[in-house]
C-alpha cells in the first residue's frame, strides 16, 4: 500500500477463528471435554485447535508488523456476507466489535 502512496492507518483480519479467545483457552476445554466427545466430534475440534494455533501466530505477527495500525479481528461468520441486511451487521461487527458471529 505504501508503494501506491495509499494512506491507510487500519488493518482488518477477516475470518478469524474465536478472536476473543486464545487457543490455548481451547486446548484447556478441550482437554476436559475430550472424553466426552464423539470420536468425530475429537477430530475436528483437534483440528480447529491446529488451525487456531497457526492463526494465531500469524496475528501476532500482524500485530508487530503493524504496530502502528489499528488492527481489527473480525470474526468468521457462520454464513458469507451477501445482502444489506448481512452487510449491515457486519458493518456494526466492524465498527463496533461484539460477539455477533
Amino acid at each position: 500500500l505504501s508503494k501506491s502512496e495509499s494512506d491507510t492507518h487500519n488493518v482488518v483480519v477477516n475470518q478469524v477463528l474465536f478472536p476473543d479467545k486464545d487457543a490455548e483457552d481451547l486446548v484447556e476445554w478441550y482437554k476436559e471435554a475430550k472424553e466426552t466427545l464423539p470420536d468425530m466430534a475429537q477430530t475436528l475440534i483437534g483440528k480447529t485447535i491446529a488451525r487456531k494455533r497457526m492463526q494465531d501466530r500469524y496475528i501476532q505477527q500482524i500485530f508487530e508488523l503493524y504496530e502502528d495500525f489499528h488492527v481489527t479481528l473480525m470474526p468468521l461468520l457462520d454464513n458469507e456476507v451477501r445482502g444489506v441486511a448481512s452487510i449491515e451487521s457486519f458493518s456494526s461487527l466492524l465498527l463496533h466489535g461484539g460477539d455477533d458471529a
